[in-house]
């Protein structure tokens, strides 16, 4: 019987395939399809523990039930012989046929397993459900919605700004646990870190406890059949909050698991709160948990230190009517992501681009006084080697009184007072170094930078020191 399950799950698995083809890119977008490979069923479903009970299982988002029928195959090889209670929500019509045939199929092999299958095609989120499960699994569906949305507005005792559907899945999946139930979803990374899943982050703490975290080291071979350009993780959490508990961290190269590896963590070292904005680490080597190590042993931040973090004020779509190619009367510099070579800033460049924005009272909002700056650009290209790239304005080599900044660039600044070259070299070279490289990539799975993540950034106690000497002799 179990061979026969294991064989269905290849074939599940074509089906996807199949169905994929015979629908477009816009259906796929609307139900924020991205199916499940049959090694990522069995390896989310080999992270639950084993139950000697009657057990009731969700599957939130059952596509064609891959990872249902893989969650029970393995409670069939360790010879489950209680009741199960299987519950599946599914809004796409087409799909409806597969997933009933597929569970008609497991349900027609169970020889000594007692299932009760229910397949509610309603919306998750929307649908008022006060059971409580054992064990809930889930690829729920990825897409943006507006804050306004009805689901959000059902949910909005965690959504923050521009919330993730899939984000809504999980924080009512952690409400319908029992006290001892299990959860193991595979969704993007970004719920981890950024001010959008802060109020995420602080439900997930407070309500559940983390157990494991899987993160696939490349951005494409997650989904072997899937065009997935992020990072991607598997993540199981438990309804019962476990005081000291250690949580497992393992990646992989891929959704064949090669190159396999795992370590114990403590929780308190990965989830830690700096200002209130609870971040989840995943280190996935012995020097990436040196790192956090290092970095938790400070209370200080960019934040602390008093330096602010803003977003430049231009974008060319909205302010096209200031900017200009050529310097006229009244204008300014405009600064953008290509006048920063190797940290320093060149201007103008004979490139396609404005090199100039008109002061004048109706632009003026859009300009910065001139002064020293740290540039961090938001975003980093594949080719570059650091998600964290930084540039240089210096006031004395600016005649202009005003500059403006292009919205791909953040900069850093003190609102108290100017802050002086040597302050800004040496903070530029700290966040510039290797070891904020690594801590950026443990804590964020971005390749944007966001101007909240900089503020909350370890200040380490030596460089602080370093800062406010500094300050008192300048």
């Amino acid at each position: 019987m179990t061979a026969r399950i294991s064989d269905d799950l290849t074939i599940i698995e074509n089906q996807y395939i199949n169905y994929n083809n015979l629908n477009d890119e816009i259906h796929k977008k609307q139900f924020g399809q991205y199916f499940t490979d049959k090694s990522i069923a069995d390896y989310m479903s080999s992270l639950f523990i084993n139950k000697n009970q009657d057990i009731k299982i969700l599957d939130c988002g059952a596509g064609n039930g891959i990872l249902s029928i893989s969650l029970i195959n393995k409670l069939s090889k360790y010879n489950f012989t209680k009741n199960i209670e299987l519950t599946l929500y599914e809004i796409d019509n087409n799909i409806i046929p597969l997933l009933t045939s597929n569970l008609n199929k497991l349900q027609n092999k169970l020889n000594n397993i007692n299932i009760k299958i229910n397949i509610i095609e309603k919306n998750f989120i929307l649908d008022n459900n006060q059971n409580k499960f054992d064990y809930i699994i889930s690829n729920p569906p990825y897409f943006k919605i507006n804050k306004s949305s009805e689901e959000a507005v059902r949910m909005n005792h965690i959504v923050f700004g521009q919330p993730n559907i899939y984000m809504l899945f999980m924080a009512k999946s952690i409400e319908l646990l029992r006290n001892d139930g299990e959860m193991v979803f595979i969704t993007p990374r970004s719920f981890t870190s950024g001010s959008y899943f802060k109020k995420f982050r602080d439900y997930l703490k407070t309500n559940s406890s983390l157990q494991h975290i899987h993160i696939f080291k490349t951005r494409n071979k997650h989904f072997k059949n899937e065009n997935i350009l992020q990072e991607t993780i598997i993540t199981k959490l438990s309804k019962k909050i476990i005081r000291n508990n250690t949580v497992t961290i393992s990646s992989s190269d891929n959704s064949l698991f090669e190159n396999y590896q795992e370590a114990e963590i403590s929780q308190d070292l990965i989830i830690n709160s700096l200002d209130k904005d609870i971040i989840i680490k995943i280190p996935t080597t012995k020097s990436d948990i040196k790192i956090i190590e290092k970095f938790g042993k400070t209370n200080n931040s960019l934040k602390s230190l008093g330096y602010t973090v803003s977003t430049g004020k231009v974008v060319k779509f909205r302010n096209n009517e200031f900017l200009l190619k050529e310097y006229k009367n009244k204008s300014v510099p405009l600064y953008w992501m290509n006048n920063f070579k190797q940290e320093k800033l060149e201007h103008p460049l004979n490139i396609n681009k404005e090199q100039y924005i008109i002061n004048t009272p109706n632009s003026k909002k859009l300009l910065i006084k001139t002064s020293n700056y740290l540039i961090i650009k938001r975003f980093s290209s594949k080719e570059q080697k650091r998600r964290i790239n930084l540039g240089y304005i210096l006031k004395d080599d600016i005649k202009e009184d005003y500059i403006g900044l292009e919205n791909h660039l953040n900069y850093l600044y003190r609102k108290d007072s100017e802050i002086n070259k040597n302050e800004i070299f040496i903070i530029g070279n700290f966040l510039g170094s290797i070891e904020v490289d690594k801590y950026f990539r443990i804590t964020n799975g971005n390749t944007q930078v966001n101007a909240s993540e900089l503020m909350n950034m370890p200040i380490p106690n030596n460089l602080a020191k370093e800062i406010y000497e500094l300050r008192q002799n300048s």
